[in-house]
């Protein structure tokens, strides 16, 4: 049995947040850097087993089964691995918060759902697999943080709208190794192409019409974000969540530049430095 190509998984073991926002990471306070490592490490074992491209459904319904029973916290005794670790530990950190196990279990969900669905209609589809897999992330790192219920909404649309951009930058990744297309089916067929375009060796204009139509709506979910800053509790957490937006809408700009059947290029050193200016001045202002 083959292993899973390493560009298929989602950042996991604390490296989904560096990955995506390093400069935003980079300036959270060290007790929420921890926390929002563990939220990674569960993530990235959900997507560890959905995504593996070799492992039958079976079998990653049988793995997702043992995730599930160590968030309720049933008993180890024939051993722990390193995603019952990563479920236990985001369990016992809830608990120690006062929080609920709703935002795991609907992640959960979300894993198993991409176990059995390849394609997505419309946007409508996505969007609600998003609010299942996406939402629960933004909510939690949104509330390890401190924030308060008036924020929740942007939370979730933040990440919601980092998931999208996610989801376009590895569309060629998840079409070829898993067979799975989550940007809606309608959209390709409005731009005049179809999924098959995804696994050419460069972007046609039809589906580059359906990439930018994708970042769009994502830069508009990040829009609906603004402001989440003024809800956090130091200047220090509104520094890194404004840094966070910048970082987001940098990466919205490169996936609209580039060619992402050939791969995008990151921001770099005067770009990340940009970056960082912006989510400084933006989170003094909050």
């Amino acid at each position: 049995m083959s292993a899973p190509s390493p560009s298929v998984q989602r950042p996991g073991a604390g490296g989904a947040a560096r990955v995506l926002f390093p400069v935003a990471t980079g300036r959270l306070p060290p007790e929420l850097a921890d926390n929002v490592r563990i939220l990674a490490d569960y993530a990235g074992e959900l997507r560890t087993i959905a995504d593996h491209p070799a492992l039958e459904p079976e079998r990653k319904q049988e793995r997702l089964q043992a995730l599930a029973a160590a968030i309720r916290g049933d008993s180890t005794a024939g051993g722990i691995d390193d995603g019952l670790r990563a479920a236990h530990t985001l369990r016992h950190l809830l608990e120690s918060r006062g929080l609920d196990f709703q935002d795991p279990w609907q992640m959960l969900q979300a894993a198993g759902l991409d176990i059995s669905k390849a394609s997505y209609p419309d946007w409508s589809d996505l969007l609600a697999w998003c609010r299942y897999w996406a939402a629960p992330l933004g909510r939690m790192a949104y509330r390890f943080a401190g924030g308060g219920e008036s924020g929740i909404g942007q939370a979730e649309s933040f990440a919601i709208g980092a998931e999208v951009l996610f989801l376009v930058e590895h569309a060629p990744t998840h079409h070829r190794w898993l067979g799975r297309v989550y940007l809606p089916d309608r959209w390709f067929r409005e731009a005049g192409c179809d999924t098959a375009a995804l696994g050419g060796a460069h972007e046609s204009p039809e589906l580059r019409q359906v990439f930018v139509r994708a970042v769009g709506e994502a830069r508009r979910l990040i829009d609906a974000s603004a402001g989440i800053e003024g809800s956090l509790p130091t200047r220090r957490h509104r520094v890194a969540a404004a840094t966070a937006r910048a970082e987001a809408l940098a990466w919205a700009g490169a996936l609209e530049r580039g060619d992402l059947l050939t791969g995008v290029r990151g921001p770099g050193f005067a770009r990340r430095l940009c970056i960082g200016m912006a989510g400084m001045l933006g989170g003094m202002r909050s």
